[in-house]
């Protein structure tokens, strides 16, 4: 009879309560709840930083195109800002120079070619194409006009906002006239 007894007190203490069982669950739910909102808010996190880098890639290689053109223009013994006057342009890597920026939908937009490079292509739609990139060109000093400032706006829509990044740069008419 006494060993009875001890079986009976141990089946007793064998198992969990409902009340056990149904605070781990909680507990393991509100973790779990903490760890995909981590893994949600790291992916949209992800999508910003990437178009946030093209864009600073694009604003760059405005700069680059206009500092391109006066390159050309040293090169081909011009004035060093011909066809860089002041003003709003838009321009990709097939143009020789900047073409006048106009208040069109589309003016600006970029969308990449077959070889993965971005093109402005005004009949772009929103679809193909999400940055649009717009060159401003000025000349702060009349006392000083072998100064120009560059700066290059690269605009995106991203869940329902716009985002830009802006670069600006001094260009000057360094290179010394023989």
């Amino acid at each position: 009879m006494l060993r009875i007894f001890k079986i009976k007190n141990l089946k007793a203490k064998a198992g969990f309560t409902m009340i056990e069982v149904i605070t781990v669950l909680l507990v393991i739910s509100i973790g779990m709840t903490g760890v995909l909102s981590l893994i949600v808010q790291n992916i949209r996190n992800q999508s910003v930083n990437k178009n946030t880098l093209i864009a600073y890639q694009l604003a760059q290689e405005g700069i680059e195109l206009v500092r391109e053109v006066r390159d050309t223009n040293w090169r081909s013994l011009h004035t060093w800002n011909l066809n860089l006057g002041s003003g709003t342009y838009y321009m990709d890597y097939t143009n020789t120079a900047p073409r006048a920026a106009s208040v069109v939908p589309g003016s600006g937009r970029l969308k990449q070619d077959i070889d993965g490079f971005y093109i402005n292509d005004p009949s772009t739609s929103l679809l193909e194409g999400n940055f649009a990139r717009i060159i401003s060109i000025t000349y702060p000093d009349a006392g000083n006009p072998e100064l120009m400032v560059v700066k290059s706006n690269v605009y995106w829509i991203e869940r329902g906002g716009q985002h830009s990044y802006t670069l600006e740069a001094e260009l000057y008419d360094w290179k010394p006239t023989i």
